[in-house]
Formats: C-alpha cells, sequence, structure tokens
C-alpha cells in the first residue's frame, strides 16, 4: 500500500517490471520513476572523467554495510536523546517511528551533506504530526539551538524527498487546543485545568470565527492562554506569555485585537463561560442528497451536507467548530464590505440625481411661469401700441417728410426686429441644444400629462378637434 496524491488514501500500486515504475493500483498515477537496471552504465563528468550512473543499491540478502549501519545506530541514537530531553510521550513507539523515516532518508542519501542532529529532529518532528503529539518545529530548534528556519528548510526538503509534500501529515492544519495543556503547564509551572478549560473554550470560538485559518497555532494559543490567566487572577504580562510560546510580541497582540473584535471578544469572562456552556452540541445531520465536491467524488462517495461527504464533513466540524454561531468566512465578509460600500456609492449617486433633476424641474418651472407673464405683458403692451400707431399714421408720414427729422436715425428705426445689435454668440445662448431641448421636452411632457391626455381623448372621439386645447 502506496500513499496517492491524486486519490488522498493509500491504495495498492502497481509497479512496472520493464522500466520500474510505481503506479497507484486504483487510478493509475506514476507514484515513483526510480529505475532500476541490473547493467551498470557510466557518464561523463564536466571533467571528462566517466563515473558510475545512478547508485548502488544492495538487496535485503545482501545485508548492510558495517557503515551504513553504523549510520542508522547514531541517528536512532539522536532520536532517543531528543525524545528524552522534550519529554516526549509515546516511549519506543514514536522513537521507532521516527527511525523508520530516518531510515527512508539514509536509503536516498539525504544524510550527506546534513547534520544527522538536524534530520533526526526531522524525522521525529514528522512522527510528532503523525500522531498528534503537542510539539512544534521551534521546540526542537530551540533544543538543538538552531534557527527554527534552518530545520524548517530540511523538514521541507525531507518531505520533497519521502514524497510527503501533499500528504494530510503536512498538509493538515494543527489544531491549537493540542498545546493548551503543555503551555499551561509550562507558564504556571503546575497544572491547572481551571485555566487550561477557559483556554481551550477561546480556542474554539476563535475556530468558529475563521481565526485559525491562515495563522500558526502558537499565536491563537498565547492569546487565549493570556486571556485565561488574567481572568483567573494571574498576574501575567505578554512577555510571560511571549516566552512560553515563542511568538513575538506584536504578533500576540494582532491575535488579541482579531479576538477583540470578534462578537466573543466584546463579552465579559463570565458571559463568555456562560454562552460556552449554553452552546449547542453540533446536530447530526441526515444525509441530503446532492453532488459530491470534495476530495472523494471519484470513488463513488455518499453526499452527506454542503457538497461534502460523511467523513470530509466530520473533518470539517471538528477542525472549525461546525456552521452553527461565528462569523462569516473571512473572504466573505471583505466580498460583503465591498458590495455594502458599492451599493451606498449608488444609493448616493441616485439620490444627487434625483435632487438635481428636482432642482431643474423646479427652475423650468419658474422660468415658464416667468415667460408666460412677460409674453402676457408683451402682448398688452402691443395692443396699445398698435391703437396708437392706427391713430397717428398720418402724423408720422408727414413727420417723417421732414428733412431736419430724417436721417440715418430714422432709418435705424425702421426696422426694430432686425437683431442688429445682437452678434452671434449671444445668439447662440439663447438657444438649446439637442440635449436641453430633449430635457425640455421630457419635463413640459411632464408637467402637461394630463393636458396632453384630454387632447388625445378628444382626437380618439368621432369628429374631435383641437378645439378643446385652445388650438
Amino acid at each position: 500500500m502506496v500513499y496517492c496524491t491524486h486519490c488522498a488514501d493509500y491504495c495498492p500500486y502497481i509497479k512496472d517490471p520493464d522500466k520500474g515504475y510505481i503506479c497507484c493500483g486504483t487510478c493509475g498515477k506514476v507514484l515513483d520513476q526510480e529505475i532500476y537496471t541490473d547493467e551498470p552504465t557510466f557518464v561523463k563528468d564536466s571533467s571528462g572523467a566517466s563515473r558510475l550512473a545512478g547508485n548502488i543499491l544492495s538487496s535485503i540478502e545482501s545485508g548492510s554495510s558495517l557503515s551504513h549501519e553504523r549510520t542508522l545506530m547514531k541517528g536512532r541514537d539522536e532520536i532517543w536523546q531528543i525524545v528524552t530531553s522534550l519529554h516526549v510521550g509515546g516511549g519506543d513507539t514514536i522513537i521507532d517511528m521516527a527511525h523508520k523515516f530516518y531510515t527512508l532518508a539514509v536509503d536516498h542519501n539525504f544524510t550527506r551533506g546534513r547534520r544527522t542532529t538536524h534530520v533526526a529532529a526531522a524525522c521525529l518532528y514528522i512522527a510528532c504530526r503523525q500522531s498528534k503529539k503537542a510539539y512544534l518545529l521551534i521546540d526542537f530548534s530551540d533544543y538543538l539551538k538552531i534557527s527554527v528556519y534552518v530545520l524548517g528548510a530540511v523538514f521541507l526538503q525531507l518531505c520533497q524527498v519521502l514524497l510527503l509534500a501533499e500528504h494530510p501529515i503536512v498538509q493538515k492544519l494543527i489544531d491549537p487546543s493540542l498545546f493548551i495543556h503543555r503551555f499551561t503547564e509550562r507558564l504556571l509551572g503546575k497544572r491547572d485545568n481551571a485555566v487550561s478549560d477557559t483556554a481551550l473554550r477561546i480556542v474554539a470560538s476563535m475556530k468558529r470565527d475563521w481565526m485559525q485559518t491562515g495563522r500558526k497555532p502558537s499565536g491563537l494559543c498565547g492569546a487565549a492562554l493570556y486571556i485565561a490567566a488574567l481572568s483567573h487572577g494571574y498576574n501575567y504580562t505578554k512577555s510571560n506569555i511571549v516566552a512560553v510560546v515563542h511568538v513575538c510580541e506584536a504578533t500576540l497582540t494582532k491575535r488579541l485585537i482579531e479576538f477583540e473584535n470578534t462578537d466573543s471578544g466584546s463579552l465579559t469572562i463570565e458571559d463568555f463561560l456562560a454562552k460556552a456552556d449554553e452552546e449547542p452540541p453540533v446536530s447530526k445531520f441526515s444525509p441530503i442528497s446532492g453532488e459530491v465536491l470534495c476530495k472523494h467524488k471519484d470513488k463513488a462517495a455518499e453526499h452527506f451536507a454542503h457538497g461534502l461527504c460523511e467523513k470530509c464533513y466530520n473533518k470539517f466540524t471538528k477542525l472549525s467548530g461546525g456552521l452553527e454561531g461565528g462569523a462569516d468566512p473571512p473572504a466573505f465578509q471583505r466580498a460583503e464590505k465591498q458590495r455594502l460600500e458599492a451599493a451606498k456609492k449608488a444609493e448616493e449617486a441616485a439620490a444627487i440625481k434625483e435632487a438635481m433633476l428636482g432642482e431643474s424641474i423646479c427652475e423650468m418651472q419658474n422660468s415658464d411661469a416667468e415667460h408666460n407673464i412677460m409674453s402676457t405683458t408683451e402682448d398688452s403692451v402691443g395692443d396699445k401700441s398698435a391703437a396708437i400707431g392706427s391713430g397717428e399714421i398720418g402724423k408720422d408720414y408727414v413727420t417723417s417728410k421732414d428733412p431736419e427729422v430724417g436721417g440715418e436715425n430714422g432709418k435705424a428705426d425702421a426696422d426694430p426686429e432686425s437683431f442688429s445689435d445682437i452678434d452671434d454668440v449671444e445668439v447662440d445662448g439663447y438657444l438649446h441644444n439637442e440635449e436641453e431641448t430633449q430635457y425640455k421636452k421630457i419635463i413640459w411632457e411632464e408637467m402637461n400629462k394630463e393636458y396632453l391626455e384630454v387632447g388625445i381623448v378628444t382626437l380618439a372621439t368621432p369628429g374631435g378637434s383641437y378645439s378643446h386645447m385652445g388650438c
């Protein structure tokens, strides 16, 4: 049985006897492309000298050399010393598990050019993750007095060599709850179940509010332990927490601020514990018909809930605390915030547009009223001037023949409506363009809607005319 990344499970394998390929017996994915041959081949290196291509593998019957056995025993001794110094539980079981990884690393020549202690610590860390031991990579780096990034590079390279980069041992998120009891005992110097239980409830609330996603477990444990210790009367500072969980004070402050912004962060410790006690257990879902979208969709798994099979749904519930309670995912919160901002801007733009349209309607109404008043005044003045003018036609005719009165002034007054004293720019200012004409037409039709409807009804009647509209 080998682990297949495509099937996400341990599957039987098929080995090609000719090329040496190892394939998954379920999906056919090539898992190992190492080519084995009985005939040695030689290649030339950069200096032109010939050397043996590949590596010589010894069979089980031929046994191992003395140096190989000595290397394996040295690795086991290093693993035993680390387990004893860090008080890793499990005894010989965890040592044997880590030693198997170390043996594979030696077979792949992974120990060449690397310190034995670094490889042994990386193998032990993989074994701890597989058996869910509450140890972080920084614990092993502190013991070895090296940078955590150096040991992390060795760990990642070993995962690539052992084909564990996509294995759940590496990919699965680490539950912060595993470290609470160990960090509590390290901080207080004794076991305190009250502080541990409070910290565990705070961690569970953080998981429901999606604070675990994309964050290291030590930061969440530090924030939960700091709040729990203060709530139970222990006067510890952030520096004390930082020394225990191995995070910087800025990271601890960020986790505390993030928890403060959640719904649980606004409660007192009494209300928080009461709410945690009243939290209903995760209800058991009955299978619901639907399409399976999880990694087991190619294995004819039965749909359970929310596009997941029962196994994946149980993992999701254990990891996130379920769908009941808690906040929305951060990505959904960002999208919802952007949507609300866009809707608010659209409402403001619509309100501004409506206000401008109302102002324009009022201005048009005022201008129409002034125009009607001016038209009425001009009509009355025109009637009076016509009456006066008809009575003095003879007098004007006689006067116009007077040479003293005639001349240029008489010619200018002969045609008062020729607009000779107005230039083209001023005339263009009085005229509407097409857009203004369209707006004015819409406003006029809206204001005289009833007037137009009466006209349409009049035209629709037999023998109707526009006489009712005054035309």
